[in-house]
C-alpha cells in the first residue's frame, strides 16, 4: 500500500518533466551565461526538473561507490546550478574507450560471454544487467559504453511506470552527440517517450543562445 501511494503521488506529480544532462561549470566553455539564465527560466515551465550531472576526471572513475549508491548524498554542489523546480540531483560519469573486459569483474560469466560473442554486432541500445543491480548500455559513439548509475536507472523506471498519454519528458543540455547521447539512448532503451528541445541543446561546437 506505500508503494501504490507513493507511485500515484509521483505520477500524479509528473506531467511535465525537464531532464537537464551537463549543464555545469566544468563545461561552461562550450555555453555562456545567456543560455544558463534562459533554461533556468525554461525550467519554470516544468512541474518536475532533475539535474544529470558528470562528476568526471577525464573520462576516468575516481571511485565507483555512487554507481550503487540509491541515494547518492552529493556533498560538492560547487560545480552545479540550481534550477527552478529542480526535485533530484543525479551523478554519473562518462567514459571513453572501453570494452567488455572494462566491465568484466561485475558481469555473470554468461552476460559476458555473450557480449564478447557478438561483440562486433553489438546494437546501440542493447542493455546488460550487472551483478550490483545496474546496468551498461553499448552506446557505439565516443563513448562505447555507458554504466547507468542505480540512482538513474531507479529514476527512468519510475518515470517508465508513471508515463501516461499526457506526461511529457524533455530533455536538454548536452554535449550532443557525447553525453548527452548516453542518456537519451538509455531513456529510449528502457522505453520511455522523450522530447529533444534543441532550443537548449549545445555541441562542442555550438551554443545554441548567443
Amino acid at each position: 500500500m506505500k508503494y501504490i501511494t507513493f507511485f500515484e503521488n509521483f505520477k500524479s506529480q509528473s506531467k511535465q518533466i525537464l531532464i537537464i544532462v551537463d549543464v555545469q561549470k566544468s563545461f561552461k566553455k562550450f555555453f555562456n551565461d545567456k543560455y544558463v539564465n534562459a533554461l533556468k527560466e525554461y525550467s519554470n515551465e516544468f512541474d518536475r526538473v532533475y539535474q544529470i550531472f558528470d562528476n568526471h576526471h577525464e573520462g576516468k572513475s575516481v571511485d565507483k561507490e555512487y554507481l550503487y549508491d540509491e541515494d547518492q548524498n552529493v556533498d560538492n554542489t560547487d560545480d552545479l546550478y540550481d534550477f527552478p523546480n529542480q526535485k533530484e540531483i543525479i551523478e554519473k560519469r562518462y567514459n571513453y574507450d572501453v570494452d567488455a573486459d572494462f566491465y568484466k569483474n561485475i558481469l555473470d560469466e554468461e552476460v559476458y560471454d555473450r557480449i564478447k560473442q557478438n561483440e562486433k554486432n553489438l546494437k546501440k541500445g542493447q542493455i546488460f544487467p550487472t551483478k550490483e543491480g545496474t546496468i551498461i548500455i553499448y552506446i557505439g559513439n565516443n563513448h562505447k559504453w555507458f554504466h547507468v548509475p542505480k540512482k538513474l536507472y531507479d529514476l527512468f523506471k519510475d518515470l517508465k511506470k508513471a508515463q501516461i498519454d499526457d506526461t511529457t519528458i524533455t530533455i536538454v543540455g548536452g554535449a550532443n552527440g557525447e553525453c548527452l547521447e548516453d542518456i537519451i539512448t538509455t531513456a529510449l532503451s528502457l522505453g520511455l517517450k522523450i522530447n529533444k528541445n534543441s532550443n537548449y541543446i549545445y555541441s562542442a561546437e555550438n551554443c545554441p543562445i548567443k
